[in-house]
């Protein structure tokens, strides 16, 4: 498993880095439609409530693991970094959103892969991606000790992230409220 793995985040850092990636299919290329994903994942969600904290602790551990690696310690640097990562896999359209009265940032995901038309159905829906993204951030500050902030005085020592916005709530985006 671990040589998936670094497989896997090999293929990552050559996305922020804008490597090109080699194709895994001769024959079928490297795209398949999202009513794959949408089967593992929600089978998982339906079989147990306790998927979506596995869910989650995956895409923190994945996270985390990326960015250890990341050579950035300024916040919007790892965020793009993120953004760069989503939007090549096609999971998303993301925006950025800094809020600094809050002390925290808002990433939103539109065209969500895995949300996309679907209905509201009165919970949120994107474990993976919550903890992909608070482990990535948590993941520069256990290798760098902290994130600076542009134009901030305080440096950033731990954070959180939680989908506050949600397709699967009857929201036009998927909305991850950072807080440090």
């Amino acid at each position: 498993m671990e040589k998936i793995i670094e497989a896997l985040e090999k293929d990552l850092r050559d996305i922020i880095e804008g490597k090109p990636l080699k194709t895994k299919r001769k024959e079928l290329g490297d795209q398949v439609d999202i009513r794959l994903c949408r089967m593992i994942i929600y089978s998982l969600q339906w079989a147990s409530v306790g998927y979506q904290s596995a869910l989650r602790l995956a895409g923190m551990k994945f996270g985390k693991r990326m960015g250890e690696n990341s050579e950035r310690s300024e916040l919007l640097l790892v965020l793009e970094e993120i953004k760069k990562i989503i939007e090549f896999l096609r999971e998303g359209k993301v925006e950025i959103e800094m809020m600094p009265e809050l002390k925290g940032v808002q990433i939103k995901i539109y065209e969500s892969s895995l949300t996309a038309g679907v209905p509201n159905i009165l919970q949120t829906l994107c474990f993976f991606e919550e903890g992909f993204i608070e482990g990535y951030l948590d993941g520069v500050i256990s290798k760098k000790g902290s994130m600076a902030v542009a134009g901030q005085e305080f440096s950033i020592t731990n954070v959180s992230c939680e989908e506050k916005r949600c397709v699967g709530l009857g929201d036009d985006f998927c909305g991850f409220l950072i807080k440090f």
